[in-house]
């Protein structure tokens, strides 16, 4: 506030306009460095060297073992930092009828002969978040937004994750099962189990797939 030939003149303050610019800064890093979304297209069943082709169904699984592979479908590097192991499961169907297969139907059977369920993709989001306790955990994407505080890790993850796949006649989808990383690295032995895969017209299941997993590390 100044005197200025006996009038009052007030100068206005700067303080505002210099905490914005250095919100801006701070922030700058985070939206430059922040979550990106990997494009990802598989390749055909066939191409992969663990698949299974029975009943004019393909299923084939490329399991991640390494960094770089993991990348390539998702934009964070502590998948296997925390034991959990991503699983690209491609699933072709040539027959003339759609088909149905869920990612609860899906095992990872170990060398042991232990049959291991998957891990829902809310329990991994949440293990890579840091939280310990994840008995709470939703599928709410607004709830795991809120969880995880990143909308873009969340809405890839949700994409990615193989759910449920209804896959018309001559048609194929794709989808990212997720397993506890085994305790040595390797999947010598181990192989990808799927008890069932549904004839959605006549609501019955087919013959079960069992292949090996190794031959796609």
């Amino acid at each position: 506030m100044e005197r200025l030939q006996g009038v009052r003149v007030s100068r206005p303050r700067r303080h505002g306009a210099v905490l914005t610019a250095l919100a801006a800064l701070l922030l700058a890093p985070s939206a430059l460095y922040g979550y990106k979304i990997k494009e990802f297209k598989p390749k055909p069943a066939k191409e992969y060297p663990a698949f299974q082709d029975f009943q004019n169904i393909i299923l084939a699984a490329s399991p991640r073992l390494t960094e770089e592979g993991v990348m390539e479908l998702f934009d964070t590097k502590k998948l296997l930092a925390k034991q959990i192991m991503p699983v690209v499961v491609v699933i072709e169907n040539n027959n003339d009828f759609a088909v149905r297969l869920h990612e609860s139907e899906i095992y990872l059977v170990g060398s042991d002969g232990a049959r291991i369920k998957s891990i829902p993709f809310d329990q991994v989001l949440l293990r890579i978040s840091g939280r310990r306790d994840v008995s709470g955990s939703s599928t709410r994407p607004d709830v795991l937004i809120r969880q995880i505080g990143d909308r873009k890790m969340v809405e890839d993850f949700e994409h990615k994750a193989f759910g449920e796949k209804l896959v018309a006649p001559h048609d194929s989808d794709f989808g990212v099962v997720f397993f506890p990383l085994p305790d040595n690295g390797e999947l010598a032995g181990s192989r990808l189990y799927i008890p069932e895969v549904y004839n959605i017209s006549k609501d019955e299941p087919l013959m079960f797939f069992e292949f090996d997993l190794a031959k796609g590390k």
